[in-house]
C-alpha cells in the first residue's frame, strides 16, 4: 500500500505524512483489519489514505467484494424507463 502511495505524487513529503497516517491506523483498528483493508485497496488500485480510512470506518475490510467482472449482466435493474445504448447513437 505504501509503495503504491509513493508512486502517485510528485512530492514525497506529502506521502510520508500519509504513510505515517496509515501506520497510525493500526492503533485504532488493529493489524489484521489494517492488512485486510490494505489488501482490498491494493486490489482495487486505490492508493489513498482517506480511501483506506473509509474502508476501515465502514467495515468494508470485513466483507468480500461483490463486484464480479465476469458477469455480463448489468447491476442496474430493468424497468420500463430504461433506454438502451441504441437510443444515444
Amino acid at each position: 500500500m505504501v509503495k503504491g502511495l509513493f508512486g502517485n505524487e510528485d512530492y514525497p513529503e506529502i506521502n510520508y505524512k500519509r504513510a505515517m497516517g496509515i501506520i497510525q491506523l493500526k492503533k485504532l483498528y488493529g493489524a489484521e483489519r489494517l492488512n485486510n483493508a490494505c489488501k482490498r485497496a491494493v486490489e482495487a488500485e486505490i492508493f489513498s489514505y482517506l480511501r483506506l480510512k473509509n474502508i476501515l470506518e465502514n467495515n468494508l475490510d470485513q466483507v468480500e467484494p461483490e463486484l464480479d467482472l465476469n458477469n455480463s449482466e448489468s447491476h442496474i435493474p430493468r424497468h420500463a424507463n430504461t433506454r438502451g445504448e441504441s437510443h444515444y447513437s
